[in-house]
C-alpha cells in the first residue's frame, strides 16, 4: 500500500508539475486567480485522473480513466478551493512571472504539483496494479476440442468376484 502511494505521488508530482511549469514559465502565466485558478487546478485534476492509475490504452482501461478524470475535476476544484480558503500563505521570494508577496495559490508552479499529489495518490491506490481488468480473479477457461475424454470404470474387489467368464470361456474361481 505503501508503494502504491508513492508511486502515486511521484506520477502525481511529475503531471502536477509539468502542467504548472507548462502554465508559469511556458504560458506566461504568472498569477492565475479567481476563475483561472480554478479552471487549471480542474484540468490539473483531470490530467492526473487520467494519467495516473492504470494507462488508458490498456484493454477496457478508458473508461476508469475518463471516470477518474471527471471526478478529478471535482476534487481538484475541492482542494484548490481549501488551500486558497483556509491555507493562505504569501512566498517571500520571487519566481519567474511571479512577484514575492504573491499567494501560493496563485501561482500554478506551486499549486499544480500539489493537487496532481494527492489525487495522483488516491488513483494510484484505487488501482490494482495486477491483471487487466476483465481477467482478473476469473480462472481460465480450457478450449474445448469437442471430443470427449474416455470413461473409465473402476472396479472394485467385490465386482471382480463376480467377474463374466473370460474369452476362452472359462469361469473364474472364487464365490
Amino acid at each position: 500500500m505503501l508503494s502504491r502511494l508513492g508511486i502515486g505521488l511521484l506520477k502525481g508530482l511529475v503531471v502536477g508539475g509539468g502542467l504548472g511549469a507548462g502554465f508559469q514559465l511556458g504560458l506566461r502565466w504568472g498569477e492565475t486567480t479567481g476563475l483561472l485558478g480554478f479552471l487549471l487546478a480542474m484540468g490539473i485534476g483531470a490530467t492526473a485522473g487520467i494519467l495516473c492509475g492504470k494507462a488508458p490504452w490498456r484493454a477496457e482501461a478508458w473508461i476508469e480513466a475518463v471516470l477518474k478524470g471527471v471526478v478529478g475535476v471535482g476534487i481538484a476544484a475541492l482542494v484548490y478551493w481549501i488551500g486558497s480558503s483556509y491555507l493562505p500563505w504569501s512566498v517571500p521570494f520571487a519566481l519567474p512571472h511571479a512577484a514575492a508577496g504573491t499567494d501560493w495559490t496563485s501561482m500554478p508552479l506551486l499549486y499544480a504539483p500539489v493537487i496532481g499529489a494527492l489525487f495522483g495518490m488516491v488513483v494510484e491506490l484505487d488501482n490494482d496494479g495486477g491483471a487487466d481488468g476483465p481477467t482478473r480473479g476469473k480462472k481460465s477457461k480450457k478450449k474445448s476440442t469437442g471430443q470427449r475424454a474416455p470413461r473409465t470404470r473402476v472396479s472394485t474387489l467385490e465386482e471382480d468376484e463376480f467377474a463374466l467368464p473370460s474369452a476362452s470361456g472359462r469361469k473364474k474361481k472364487g464365490a
